[in-house]
């Protein structure tokens, strides 16, 4: 099964030949995200990653050599039967002592790709063993100021959300946005999401949290209006944002002046988005 070629042009070799492909196994549910923590995987699906591209290989199961009541030893020696071949394992979450044992084996396990699409996460996974050589951005425009700092960027928005699973689901598979860190805040009862299009801290949009302790639905509030996205192919978008059930108050309509077309839909906790569609290089999908 091709996933199709993702990214590739950011995984080309720094000089000379292109570097050999590499074998990754992936902890997921469905194929879908990286998913599954370290210790509920019951099956490894594993990709050959390369500058070319992404390729499914198989599934590869652990029950054959591991049992539940197995220590911890002797699970990961079944474990390394399974997937030994593989450069690396992509995990939601591992532990530091299954993680140290795994890179002991020469498998790196990095947990940082949590909730990204399977396919680009192997393919950034990949173009981290072999980085392309790539000029620096120039530095964003700053703002100055006439105190004693000054103004760089607009980082991202907060939103309290009730089940922070259900909204990351909604951003990344619905929205195409990807996990950018994850964090469980023991001491104060929060989860916290950082999600957006890019890479990093620069590519943040949006910071999810979720506190433990609250039950009851937040209020939005008369202050807060929407979050904003520009997106291509906006009428194909929306009628598969309404196949998933996706609460949508205004479908994608021309604006009064000009050729941009708008959208507004809510997200799992009932925060207004608005889809924004520019006509410059716009095309609908089929």
């Amino acid at each position: 099964m091709d996933i199709g070629n993702f990214a590739a042009s950011a995984v080309q070799a720094t000089a000379g030949q292109p570097p050999g492909p590499i074998r990754v196994a992936v902890a997921t549910k469905d194929g879908a995200l990286v998913d599954l923590h370290f210790g509920h995987v019951r099956a490894f699906e594993v990709y050959e990653a390369s500058a070319a591209g992404v390729t499914h290989l198989e599934r590869r199961g652990i029950d054959k050599y591991c049992k539940d009541d197995d220590d911890r030893v002797t699970r990961m020696k079944g474990i390394l039967q399974v997937i030994g071949d593989c450069k690396g394992v992509l995990i939601a979450r591992i532990g530091p002592v299954p993680k140290e044992m795994l890179a002991a084996s020469g498998l790196d396990a990095p947990d940082d790709y949590a909730f990204q699409p399977v396919g680009e996460a192997v393919a950034a996974f990949f173009a981290r063993l072999h980085p392309a050589s790539t000029a620096e951005p120039p530095p964003a425009p700053v703002l100055e100021t006439d105190g004693v700092g000054k103004a760089e960027r607009l980082m991202h928005t907060m939103l309290r959300v009730s089940d922070v699973e259900r909204s990351v689901d909604f951003y990344t598979r619905l929205l195409g946005m990807r996990v950018i860190s994850q964090r469980e805040h023991r001491k104060n009862q929060f989860t916290q999401v950082y999600l957006g299009y890019g890479e990093g801290d620069a590519g943040i949009a949006l910071e999810l949290v979720q506190n433990w302790s609250r039950e009851e639905p937040y209020q939005h509030g008369d202050a807060f209006g929407h979050i904003a996205i520009e997106v291509t192919g906006i009428t194909a978008l929306c009628n598969r944002l309404a196949a998933e059930g996706v609460t949508m108050p205004r479908p994608p309509r021309s604006q009064r002046h000009g050729d941009i077309i708008v959208a507004f839909i809510d997200d799992p906790d009932g925060y207004r988005i608005e889809l924004v569609q520019r006509p410059a290089g716009s095309e609908e999908s089929p």
